[in-house]
């Protein structure tokens, strides 16, 4: 019982440090928005976004699904020296492939000429292949801190990282004034500090007499079906991007970008508790309580998400009008697709470990690709007639189709009880409200939103309870350590 205590005191814990770590600088990145759209204009926006989209792309394909590998091999002890094998083999794969988005830099101009029917951007996009590579040197690194379950080091990287992305943003945005370059060149740069920083804190170096090439064919076999996986995720995810594109320009994608950023919020949150999930979830699946805690970790991240993407959405309008240029108004209209269609993503993750489990990655293949089969036809359809508004709309649905299936596989494989109804209903009947409240005024917003809360505590006092209880035992457990210091 101590044991199991440890192990969700850790998880607890490591997601808490790592949202905290997050939460201020991705908060002062978030509060520059009206610094960034006023030197930015929503084509110099929506030419950034379109490249980081394309590499967005790349560098999944790269990966080969085999950071998801990693984790599912790193804790089958066939031998005593399986995590030194499987990082090393994993840090040698990534070196190779890391190639070639450079030597891809050859072709930069026709790539440009491609999404822009123009060679001028042929610099930036080759900037933004650099940054694959660098991102595909540190991946190997950042998986052995997450499985080591170094958490504090994880943050203590993520603030310094996030610290200099926000400073190099000011500095080439705000005083040089690069525009369309300015965020893709502070991505490169730093991600070359991620790099860096990742080896430095992991304190471990691959080495080749630890490559196991028939370790690697094992991965690679377990892996493949997720390839068309990350495809598949891109297009349910990205792809609107290019149908605006084609269809309204860049300046339509500057305007859909300013909405995407606004789910920066969330994935705070989300990115941090799935980091820390991962240890978690496999170093307890074969405890008597596993499921129930399962349950519990799904339900108190969604309750939080919802929380997050209803306020948001509620008062979208007003934050838009608040946080940015004039030029970028009427970008309020996505927000609030993209939050629910964000929660509905996370919850598909943390459920998703069912189908991790049991090792069987072609139903993870089948669920996003119902999602993004949804999306695209639905995006082709409607985003000539509609615009930014279906595109976000229809995102959403899409990962609402891809939660459903992905749910319905994973309880087929390992039947857990994570009270999905509940919060599906929750989700359904919040975004209405804030469908309905988008065009009132705002006391009339401040109301009902209070009353929503209200509610909604009600309903999750359980949840509620649960938080309340982790966050006081969380405080005399840091005064002890700080004591025993």
């Amino acid at each position: 019982m101590k044991k199991e205590k440890s192990k969700i005191q850790l998880f607890v814990q490591g997601s808490f440090f790592l949202v905290i770590s997050n939460v201020c600088l991705k908060a002062i990145n978030f509060f520059l928005l009206p610094l960034y759209t006023k030197n930015l204009t929503p084509s110099m926006l929506g030419i950034s976004d379109s490249i980081t989209t394309f590499t967005s792309i790349l560098f999944p394909i790269l990966v080969m699904g085999l950071d998801s590998a990693y984790s599912a091999f790193y804790y089958d002890k066939e031998d005593a020296d399986r995590d030194k094998k499987v990082f090393s083999t994993i840090s040698f794969t990534f070196l190779c492939t890391g190639i070639i988005p450079m030597l891809m830099c050859i072709v930069s101009g026709p790539l440009s000429e491609l999404l822009f029917h123009t060679a001028d951007y042929k610099i930036i996009v080759c900037i933004a292949l650099l940054s694959v590579t660098l991102n595909l040197w540190g991946l190997s690194f950042s998986l052995e801190l997450r499985l080591k379950n170094k958490m504090r080091s994880f943050g203590i990287i993520s603030i310094m990282a996030s610290l200099s992305m926000v400073l190099l943003n000011i500095f080439f945005v705000s005083i040089l004034k690069l525009g369309e370059s300015s965020l893709i060149l502070s991505t490169a740069i730093v991600a070359g500090e991620h790099l860096l920083l990742y080896a430095l804190f992991t304190g471990s170096i691959p080495r080749i007499t630890w490559f196991d090439y028939g370790l690697l064919k094992k991965m690679v076999k377990f892996s493949i079906p997720l390839i068309p996986t990350v495809l598949m995720a891109w297009v349910l995810s990205l792809s609107d991007r290019y149908i605006l594109l084609y269809y309204y320009g860049d300046f339509t994608v500057g305007l859909y970008g300013i909405g995407a950023r606004f789910v920066t919020l969330l994935n705070v949150v989300i990115s941090a508790v799935t980091t820390a999930y991962t240890t978690f979830a496999f170093g307890s699946k074969d405890q008597d309580n596993a499921k129930r805690n399962y349950y519990y970790v799904f339900n108190v991240l969604s309750f939080l998400l919802m929380g997050i993407a209803f306020t948001i959405a509620v008062f979208s309008k007003d934050i838009i009008l608040f946080m940015t240029d004039d030029a970028y108004s009427s970008s309020y209209v996505v927000i609030r697709d993209m939050m629910f269609g964000q929660v509905f993503y996370a919850m598909s993750t943390i459920v998703s470990y069912g189908i991790i489990f049991q090792k069987k990655s072609i139903y993870s293949l089948l669920s996003v690709s119902s999602g993004a089969i949804v999306n695209i036809i639905a995006n082709l359809v409607l985003i000539p007639l509609y615009g930014i508004t279906a595109a976000a709309f229809t995102t959403m649905i899409g990962y609402l189709v891809s939660l459903a299936e992905c749910y319905y596989y994973s309880e087929k494989l390992y039947p857990c009880e994570y009270g999905i109804k509940r919060i599906m209903i929750t989700s359904i009947l919040l975004y209405a409200v804030s469908w309905s409240l988008m065009e009132t005024n705002l006391m009339i917003q401040i109301i009902t939103w209070g009353g929503c809360v209200i509610t909604c505590m009600i309903v999750y006092k359980d949840v509620l309870r649960l938080i309340i209880e982790y966050v006081i035992k969380l405080l005399p457990l840091y005064r002890r350590k700080q004591e025993e210091k």
